[in-house]
């Protein structure tokens, strides 16, 4: 199971693209509300995955993949585009950035798709990766 959530009180811009790469994943989407990080991770079961998708200054801006309550992969964003907003989906393929993302959330590797530095989930929102940061040290802060 892939719960996706947002940093609280998150802009309608990153709620909307939490929700679209929520859709792409096939996974759930919790509103998080005033829950606090042990409640959030509470709900992610132990073979889970728990995506939180962190904002900077009303845009998407981290992408954070935990696993057993430990980051596995963040990934710092540069660019993020919803899904009403793409026009052209071609020229994307496989490649070594997206092959992190989709181990890492445990997904099937054709879901998510790589042109330059650039990342998409299949039927999904587009994002352009700044910075890729392996392993973090515990739950993150909020």
């Amino acid at each position: 199971m892939i719960l996706v959530t947002t940093s609280r009180k998150p802009s309608p811009r990153t709620r909307s693209f939490s929700r679209d790469f929520a859709r792409a994943l096939g996974a759930e989407y919790l509103t998080r509300g005033k829950a606090n990080l042990e409640q959030v991770f509470s709900l992610v079961p132990e073979d889970g995955v728990l995506v939180m998708i962190k904002e900077r200054r009303g845009n998407p801006s981290l992408i954070e993949v935990y696993r057993r309550g430990e980051r596995v992969l963040a990934l710092k964003l540069a660019r993020a585009m919803l899904i009403r907003e793409l026009r052209y989906r071609h020229g994307y393929g496989r490649g070594e950035l997206a092959s992190q993302l989709a181990r890492a959330l445990g997904a099937d590797p054709s879901l998510v798709l790589q042109r330059g530095d650039s990342l998409m989930l299949r039927d999904g929102p587009e994002f352009r990766v700044e910075k890729v940061i392996l392993r973090g040290v515990g739950k993150g802060e909020d």
